[in-house]
């Protein structure tokens, strides 16, 4: 049995700490495994490939590009294996368009993705390239705003009477990119159906019996066509899983139109996400959006996204995905109203590339949670905070457990303390003692 280290620091490769087998301390940090199987169907860790990433990583010489791509979705690299999209423009964009911008065109004869070939498309195949089983899914920010109020894809609420037109808009969406190469597996319905951000960026208000009815319309027509894309609904705030749970509990035909509830992490917990889970267990929880903030500890944050990737995976959520991959140093560019930093950031002027602490996260567990793996209910035994499973207030360390295919696991090890902390596990009949070095994110990985 070869049992090894790997801590977060501030360089891209990896430090390693020697693990000791020892007898068990009475001190020390306990994690148990209790035999409970928390998920075995985890779709993978991903970001979302925007416009403005894609303008990003357009104007890198063709063999940085390529060796950045490799180090991301790479065999060799952090390995992550699912991406969002977004149907024409987000926030997150260098221009602001629609796939049809002709008033009342409901027939669609102006239907265009060409805006999109400049360096969308391009961008997109460049990874696939590298990673042809990357699972893509695609958000949209905004219907054609001529199928709003308003008028203006910049705000409004979504109309009724362009619900069949606007469902016939996301299949051309689906075939066009198909075309292309780009095969998009799921979809959710509106990013934030509950917010027009004043106006100041792609944004539409859907009613939860419009969406329900557009969720419906969207299946039936996919089916039509015999295409196999997921439906994730909702795609909005943690805080908000009651109306998941009451468009369920009204509308009993979308249990069987949707695949999946997603949600974004800016308000609420993940923990709230357990009462849709609970209830109905057929529909699986997806985190869809969450970056790292521009002038918020942007590149040493790794312990704060290895606590949110924990909590996610104790949950038994069906995939993580961040926010832009990659952004300029400014946090653009993008026609909203907010600065969030990529999942790397390239300057501008010299073209150097910087990591933010989710890349340094991520690589804690995409690297080393392979398909088809199981995560494992592990419980911490504390001393001073007592056993716990989820985030204790206070309480040093978070933990996960995966197990892989070929028998290898993984423990995710967060020690959110200025205190080094002594952490044992039971593995191969013997204790081991980890010790975990302040405000760091380890991932122990035992091989048989």
């Amino acid at each position: 049995m070869k049992v090894t280290q790997y801590i977060t620091n501030d360089s891209l490769q990896f430090a390693t700490r020697p693990i000791f087998r020892s007898t068990k301390m009475s001190g020390a940090l306990t994690l148990r495994e209790t035999g409970t199987v928390v998920s075995d169907d985890f779709l993978g860790f991903g970001v979302a490939i925007t416009g403005s990433s894609c303008y990003e990583l357009s104007l890198m010489e063709p063999e940085r590009r390529r060796a950045l791509i490799e180090e991301v979705y790479g065999k060799n690299g952090i390995g992550l294996s699912i991406a969002r999209l977004s149907v024409a423009s987000s926030d997150y964009s260098a221009e602001l368009y629609s796939y049809d911008d002709v008033e009342n065109d409901t027939a669609l004869t102006h239907f265009s993705i060409d805006r999109d070939r400049a360096y969308i498309i391009p961008m997109i195949r460049e990874i696939l390239a590298v990673n042809p089983d990357l699972f893509l899914y695609a958000s949209p920010w905004s219907p054609p705003g001529w199928m709003k109020t308003g008028g203006n894809m910049c705000g409004g609420y979504m109309r009724a009477e362009y619900i069949e037109c606007y469902a016939d808009y996301i299949v051309k969406f689906l075939e066009e990119y198909a075309k292309c190469g780009i095969k998009i597996a799921a979809l959710t319905p509106q990013n934030e159906p509950e917010t027009q951000q004043h106006g100041q960026m792609p944004a539409c208000i859907w009613h939860p019996d419009i969406e329900a009815a557009y969720i419906s319309v969207l299946r039936r027509k996919l089916r039509e066509r015999g295409m196999d894309v997921q439906i994730w609904m909702f795609d909005q705030n943690l805080d908000n899983y009651l109306r998941v749970n009451w468009m369920l509990d009204t509308y009993s035909q979308l249990r069987k139109d949707c695949d999946g509830a997603a949600f974004h992490y800016y308000r609420g917990s993940i923990e709230q996400t357990r009462a849709v889970r609970e209830k109905y267990p057929e529909i699986k929880i997806h985190f869809t959006e969450g970056g790292p903030r521009l002038y918020d500890h942007y590149d040493t944050d790794w312990c704060k996204w290895g606590l949110t990737v924990s909590r996610a995976l104790n949950e038994g959520l069906s995939s993580f995905t961040g926010w832009n991959l990659m952004l300029d140093e400014t946090g653009g560019p993008n026609i909203g109203p907010y600065f969030c930093g990529g999942l790397i950031m390239r300057n501008s002027i010299s073209g150097d590339l910087s990591y933010s602490g989710q890349f340094k996260a991520f690589r804690h567990v995409a690297k080393f949670m392979k398909k088809g793996a199981k995560v494992l209910e592990l419980l911490i035994d504390d001393n001073t905070y007592g056993t716990y499973r989820f985030p204790k207030e206070d309480a040093p360390l978070q933990a996960s457990l995966i197990e892989n295919p070929d028998g290898s696991r993984a423990y995710l090890l967060i020690n959110r303390d200025s205190t080094k902390r002594q952490v044992q596990f039971f593995e191969g009949g013997t204790w081991w003692y980890v010790e975990m070095l302040p405000n760091t994110v380890s991932t122990v990985v035992v091989e048989v």
